[in-house]
């Protein structure tokens, strides 16, 4: 009857600790080469040592060298990524135009829907001779009170200037005219208003949180045809005669 040995943890431990002796020989004249001695649990802690060694040199390999481009998954991920930005991009493309093409369809339908009377009021805007005498152009402040934070020819947008606003204060016409823009402003996050007078000016309104009118309607000399933005912030002002830009400052009452 066979006798099954039983082992203790003591003496596990001490099978693992006993030594070995690891000899490399010529084969032709058995001379010793190399020799170390070894232990069970010495001889696992050098392969498990090898193999940790061997899984670093492995991760660092494919991971910094063009050898990553053949993992299953990896190039797909990349491409992933490369479609995402590129549809980005192209909803962005996409808006812009988008907008683009609602300003010029605005535009198209005011040029061809205005009626006979309001073309005609225009022509007299441009036409009139009585009108061509510069010196008799005035207009009336945006705001109850002025403060320039900047002045025109400077930077940003040497053509305008800028003013100071209240919390929500009304902006109003400058001058007799009428509405042919009330578009928004990307740029900015806001609404602007644009009014031909007469004289042949256009005088531009930017920045405003809202827009009292529209596009065709006939408004007066300090009438509120917006709002400011809700917090402490400012307008621009442009005005443009014969297509060229001029200082506001020089036609203010």
């Amino acid at each position: 009857m066979k006798k099954y040995i039983k082992f203790t943890p003591k003496q596990l431990f001490r099978n693992f600790r006993h030594p070995y002796l690891l000899i490399l020989r010529r084969i032709d004249n058995l001379e010793v080469i190399f020799s170390i001695y070894l232990t069970r649990l010495r001889f696992l802690l050098f392969l498990a040592l090898f193999i940790l060694i061997l899984i670093i040199l492995t991760t660092i390999l494919i991971a910094y060298t063009p050898l990553r481009q053949y993992i299953p998954g990896y190039g797909d991920i990349k491409e992933k990524e490369m479609a995402y930005n590129l549809a980005k991009k192209t909803d962005s493309l996409v808006d812009i135009l988008e907008q683009r093409e609602v300003y010029y369809k605005n535009l198209h339908t005011l040029l061809i829907t205005l009626d006979t009377s309001y073309n005609k009021t225009l022509k007299a805007f441009y036409y009139n001779p009585e009108n061509l005498n510069l010196n008799k152009i005035k207009l009336s402040l945006p705001l109850s009170a002025i403060q320039i934070t900047k002045k025109f020819n400077e930077n940003p947008s040497p053509k305008s200037i800028r003013l100071l606003t209240k919390n929500s204060e009304n902006i109003k016409a400058m001058n007799d005219g009428i509405v042919i823009d009330t578009s928004y402003i990307s740029s900015l996050n806001a609404k602007q208003v644009i009014i031909q007078h007469k004289n042949n000016m256009i005088s531009i309104y930017k920045n405003l949180a809202k827009v009292n009118v529209g596009i065709g309607t006939n408004v007066k000399a300090n009438e509120i045809i917006g709002i400011a933005k809700p917090t402490s912030s400012f307008i621009e002002i442009s005005v443009f005669l014969n297509g060229d830009a001029v200082n506001p400052e020089n036609f203010w009452q």
